[in-house]
């Protein structure tokens, strides 16, 4: 007979959010197992060491997961949790989603110095950004914006809004409303997806184990929500098909519909000048379909171009 789980070494990036919204998960698996013993362990990756240098530059696969995935192969973890949206598309042998938690909202958000909304920004207003997604689509809907790489933790960059660095900066929903009330109230905008289609996996968190834990897969099926797998399954399979990482100016957000699962998703020149949008559903036990049926087509439309930036 197996011996049931009595600890669950998580491990998490160091930042603020990284631990609160692992934390998040730890509670709530010990309020549906109560004998659990949990443990945090901060791990830093890659992309948390070269804080100031922009993706682009950075070039690694999997930059805020990578030393995560690596402790779990070594079993020095038992599980990893992420933000969706950091996951590669493929995952290496031997590891596996074992558990997607209930989703937040996936849109993204502007703070503004001037507390106002993006069509009453001033002309020529700097937005402080790491995203080519979130620049180009910007761009595309206001031209005359100009776009400042800003990366670091969430205090760092608002920090830098505060010192003048940039007027407003554009950040994911999910995060803030996670930290609590004094972070979700610096909203000053929640963006519409029609003017900035979140990121693919924007919004939901992923739990992942190795494979060979069927205990732990057992033991968080009671946090597994499969309405926010659907959505995140269409979302990532459209990433991988298409061949789109953090530094592609793309986006893909499905919702649910009854039975069926609705992609929307959008592919944009890094300058911001030509835009492809599609929209792709079927039924929700074909969700891996949807997303490679969407990228093929959109692919087929000039997708490839404009992610290089070609006419």
């Amino acid at each position: 007979m197996e011996t049931p789980v009595q600890k669950v070494r998580f491990g998490t990036r160091g930042s603020l959010l990284a631990r609160t919204q692992t934390r998040w998960v730890a509670d709530r698996l010990q309020q549906l197992h109560p004998q659990i013993e949990v443990e945090l362990v901060v791990i830093e990756t890659t992309g948390d060491k070269q804080r100031d240098r922009p993706f682009t530059q950075v070039g690694t696969k999997g930059m805020f997961v990578k030393e995560i995935e690596e402790a779990l192969l070594q079993g020095a973890i038992d599980v990893g949790v992420h933000s969706a949206k950091d996951l590669p598309s493929e995952l290496p042998d031997g590891l596996s989603l074992i558990c997607v938690p209930p989703r937040e909202a996936a849109n993204d958000v502007l703070i503004a110095r001037e507390a106002c909304r993006l069509e009453a920004l001033p002309k020529n207003s700097v937005i402080g950004t790491s995203s080519a997604r979130r620049r180009a689509q910007l761009a595309y809907m206001r031209p005359d914006l100009r776009f400042v790489e800003l990366r670091g933790n969430l205090d760092t960059r608002l920090r830098k809004l505060k010192e003048g660095q940039c007027d407003a900066l554009i950040l994911a929903y999910a995060g803030l409303h996670r930290l609590g009330a004094e972070w979700e109230g610096l909203i000053t905008q929640i963006l519409p997806k029609e003017v900035c289609l979140p990121a693919p996996g924007q919004g939901a968190l992923a739990v992942e184990a190795r494979t060979d834990r069927a205990d732990l897969m057992a033991l968080f099926a009671s946090l597994h929500c499969t309405d926010s797998a659907c959505s995140l399954e269409a979302e990532r399979s459209f990433q991988a098909a298409l061949g789109g990482g953090c530094t592609v100016p793309m986006g893909a957000s499905a919702y649910l519909d009854g039975d069926r699962v609705v992609l929307d998703a959008v592919v944009i020149s890094p300058d911001g000048r030509q835009r492809l949008f599609d929209t792709h559903a079927g039924r929700r036990s074909q969700a891996r379909e949807v997303g490679t049926t969407l990228a093929r087509r959109m692919l087929e439309h000039g997708a490839k171009a404009l992610m290089e930036g070609h006419d």
